[in-house]
C-alpha cells in the first residue's frame, strides 16, 4: 500500500508539472550535454505524418493522398499505352503510374460494428438480384450451386439456421453484384454505385475472419472471386488484384490445381465445383493481370485439373450448375492472354524470340480459338447474348494487345513524333505490307468492339457499372483515335463516336472507372488538336509496296494491289472541313483476322515473312529499337 500510494503522489507531480504553462521540457539524449544549436534533421513524409501509437490517435476526417511510392504499370495494360501515347504527342508529358484516381473509398473511421449494417432484404427480391447476376456473369462466372444456395437462402430467412460469418459474406458479395446489375443509374445524391453498402458489409465481415489464411476452404476462394468482381466495379482495380492473388495462393494451398485423386472423399457435385471455381479464378486472374499488365500469377505446365464438364452428374446435381462450354470458351482465351502476357510483353530475355515470332504465334492461337466457335457463341446482328458479347470484348483486345505496339509504331512513324522525331527529318514514305495489315487488324479489332458496344447498348444490355465493359471502350477508343489521324473515314468516325458517346453515358450514369478513362481520352484528344492546330499532322501520303502472299512451295509472290484492304487510302489528316468520304472501307460483317495477307502470313513459315517482308525497309528494328526493352530484337 505504501508503495502504491508514493506511485500516485509521483504520479500527480508529473501530471501537474506538465499542465503548467511556463514549463515546456524537452527531451534529450544526455542530460548532461549542452543543446545543440543546429536545426534538427529534417523528417521524411511518413515520420512527418507518423502518430504515437501509444495515443492510437485518428484524425476527424480521413485525408485521401495518393501514395508517394510509385506504381507499377506494366507494357500490357492500357493505362501503359495510353502513356506512351500522350507521350507521342506530348514531349512534356510526364506519365502516370498510379490507378484509378476516382475509386470508392473505404470508411475505416466510421465503420459499423460486425452486428450492424445492411438489412436483408426481401427473400423474393434476393433471388432476383440473383438471376440478375447470373444473366450477366453466370454463364462464364458460377457464383453459386444454384438448388443448394437457395435451399440455404430459405433455412436463413426461416431462421432454421444461423448462417457463418463467411456464408454472410458471400450472400452480401453475391447482393452487391446483384443490386450493380440490375440498376441503370447511380443511387443518391452522390450518384453512388448500387450495392456499396453491400459490398462494404462483405469486407467487413470477411476482415473479421483472422484465421482465414491458416483455414483455407472453398468458400474463401468463391467470396474473394466475388469481392475481386466487385471491386473492379468500384474502381478498386488493385484491391481487386490482390483479393484474386490471394484467392490463388488459398486454391493452390488446396490443391484445387491438381486433378483430384481417385481416392477422394468429395461428392461429385463437390468436386465439380471445386473445378469451376479454380477455373473461374485463373480466368478472372488472367483478365485482371492483363489489364494491369502484370505477370501471370500460376504457370499453365502446373495446372492439371479437369475442365468443367456435366459428365458423371445425375440429372438432380446437373441442376446445380448450368452448361459449361461458355465457361470452357472463356479458359481457352484466358490461356491465350496468358501467354500474350508472357511471350508478347514478358522481360525480353524470358520471351526467346523476335518480336514478330511472337506476335505470329499468338495471332495463331486466337485464329484457332476463334474457328473452333460453335455458331451460338459467335456474334449476332442484333440481341447477342450477353456472355457472348463479353466473349468477343475480350477476344477483340487480345487481338489489340497484340498489335497496338506495331500501329503505335506507324502513328509516330507516319508524323514524325515522339522525342527521337528530328525536325528535319521527312515522312516515311514506305512501310512493308506486314506491318501494314497487322496494324488495320488492330483497327478492325477496335472497330468490331464498337459494333458489339452499340448493339449491347441499344438492347439494353450495357453494364451500366460494369469494370470491363469501360475497360474495352477506353482500349478500343484509342485505337480509333490513331485510325482517326492516319486514315479519316466516316465509318471510323462512326465507331469512335459511338464509343465516346457510350462512355460519357456510363460516365455520368455513376460508372466509376468511366471516369478516369473519359479524362485520358480527352487528353489525348486536347493534344491531337493542339498538333493538328501547329500543322504537326498535315496530310501525309506514302507509297505502298506490292502486296505479298504466301504458299507453302515457293518464297513470297507478288498478288495484285486491288486485293489489299489494308490502309488504302493515304495517311492523310482532315482539316476541319469534313471526313475523307473516299477513304470509305465496308468493315461491316469483317473477320478481323480475314486479311488475306494477314492469312498467309499465319499459315506460312514466319522466317521466311521476316526474312523478306520485315526487314524490306527496316520498319520492324526500327520499331523494336524505339519500343525499347520489352520488344529487343535478338
Amino acid at each position: 500500500m505504501s508503495k502504491l500510494e508514493e506511485d500516485s503522489r509521483q504520479l500527480q507531480a508529473i501530471t501537474t508539472h506538465n499542465q503548467t504553462p511556463e514549463t515546456n521540457p524537452t527531451f534529450t539524449p544526455f542530460d548532461d550535454q549542452e543543446v545543440q544549436a543546429d536545426a534538427p534533421p529534417s523528417l521524411s513524409k511518413e515520420e512527418s505524418n507518423l502518430f504515437n501509437p501509444l495515443f492510437d490517435r485518428q484524425p476527424e476526417k480521413p485525408i485521401h493522398e495518393r501514395s508517394s511510392e510509385p506504381g507499377f504499370i506494366g507494357e500490357a495494360s492500357c493505362a501503359a499505352f495510353s502513356n506512351r501515347l500522350l507521350s507521342c504527342l506530348d514531349d512534356t508529358y510526364t506519365p502516370s503510374t498510379a490507378g484509378l484516381s476516382n475509386y470508392h473509398r473505404m470508411n475505416t473511421y466510421g465503420r459499423l460494428p460486425v452486428d450492424q449494417g445492411p438489412e436483408f432484404p426481401e427473400r423474393m427480391h434476393v433471388k432476383l438480384l440473383l438471376n440478375v447476376a447470373r444473366r450477366f456473369i453466370g454463364n462464364y462466372h458460377p457464383l453459386f450451386l444454384k438448388v443448394t444456395f437457395m435451399k440455404e437462402i430459405d433455412a436463413v430467412y426461416r431462421r432454421e439456421v444461423v448462417p457463418s460469418a463467411l456464408w454472410l459474406c458471400k450472400f452480401y458479395a453475391l447482393m452487391a453484384l446483384g443490386e450493380i446489375y440490375t440498376h441503370r443509374r447511380g443511387v443518391g445524391d452522390n450518384n453512388r454505385v448500387p450495392g456499396t453498402n453491400y459490398y462494404v458489409r462483405s469486407v467487413n465481415l470477411l476482415q473479421e475472419n483472422q484465421d482465414l489464411y491458416e483455414e483455407p476452404s472453398l468458400m474463401q476462394v468463391e467470396v474473394l472471386t466475388l469481392l475481386a468482381w466487385a471491386s473492379n466495379i468500384l474502381g478498386r482495380i488493385r484491391t481487386a488484384y490482390c483479393y484474386s492473388g490471394i484467392a490463388m495462393r488459398l486454391a493452390q494451398s488446396l490443391g484445387m490445381h491438381r486433378s483430384a485423386s481417385r481416392h477422394t472423399t468429395l461428392t461429385p457435385v463437390e468436386r465439380e465445383s471445386r473445378r469451376r471455381t479454380w477455373w473461374v479464378l485463373y480466368f478472372f486472374d488472367r483478365f485482371s493481370a492483363s489489364k494491369l499488365g502484370q505477370p501471370i500469377t500460376v504457370r499453365d505446365d502446373d495446372i492439371d485439373v479437369e475442365m468443367p464438364s456435366m459428365d458423371g452428374l445425375t440429372k438432380d446435381e446437373m441442376a446445380e450448375f448450368l452448361d459449361p462450354q461458355n465457361l470452357i470458351t472463356n479458359i481457352k482465351l484466358a490461356k491465350i492472354i496468358g501467354n500474350i502476357l508472357t511471350h508478347i510483353y514478358g522481360i525480353p530475355k524470358a520471351t526467346n524470340g523476335l518480336y514478330i515470332q511472337q506476335v505470329h504465334g499468338i495471332l495463331k492461337q486466337l485464329r484457332e480459338w476463334h474457328d473452333e466457335l460453335q455458331p451460338d457463341m459467335r456474334v449476332k446482328e442484333r440481341g447477342t447474348p450477353r456472355p457472348v458479347a463479353s466473349l468477343h470484348l475480350a477476344y477483340n483486345q487480345c487481338i489489340i494487345q497484340t498489335t497496338r505496339p506495331v500501329l503505335l509504331h506507324l502513328f509516330k512513324t507516319q508524323f514524325q513524333l515522339g522525342n527521337k522525331a528530328r525536325e528535319d527529318a521527312l515522312p516515311r514514305q514506305n512501310f512493308s505490307s506486314i506491318t501494314l495489315a497487322l496494324a488495320e487488324s488492330c483497327v478492325n479489332a477496335a472497330q468490331a468492339s464498337s459494333r458489339i458496344v452499340e448493339g449491347l447498348f441499344l438492347d439494353g444490355s450495357i453494364a451500366t457499372f460494369g469494370y470491363w465493359d469501360a475497360h474495352h471502350i477506353f482500349s478500343a477508343a484509342m485505337i480509333l483515335i490513331m485510325s482517326a489521324v492516319m486514315k479519316p473515314t466516316a465509318v471510323n468516325s462512326d465507331h469512335l463516336e459511338t464509343l465516346l458517346s457510350v462512355l460519357r453515358s456510363l460516365k455520368n450514369d455513376g460508372n466509376i472507372p468511366a471516369v478516369d478513362f473519359c479524362e485520358r481520352l480527352s487528353d489525348i484528344q486536347a493534344r491531337v488538336l493542339n498538333l493538328r492546330a501547329t500543322g504537326r499532322l498535315d496530310g501525309m501520303s506514302f507509297d505502298r509496296p506490292p502486296m505479298i502472299t504466301h504458299t507453302p512451295s515457293s518464297l513470297p509472290k507478288e498478288v495484285p494491289q486491288a486485293q489489299d484492304q489494308a490502309f488504302q487510302t493515304p495517311m492523310s489528316m482532315d482539316n476541319g472541313s469534313g471526313i475523307c468520304e473516299s477513304a470509305i472501307i465496308g468493315y461491316e460483317n469483317v473477320d478481323i483476322l480475314g486479311n488475306p495477307l494477314i492469312g498467309s502470313f499465319l499459315d506460312g513459315n514466319q522466317v521466311q515473312w521476316l526474312d523478306v517482308l520485315f526487314t524490306e525497309d527496316g520498319t520492324l528494328r526500327e520499331f523494336a529499337s524505339e519500343i525499347e526493352e520489352p520488344f529487343l530484337f535478338r
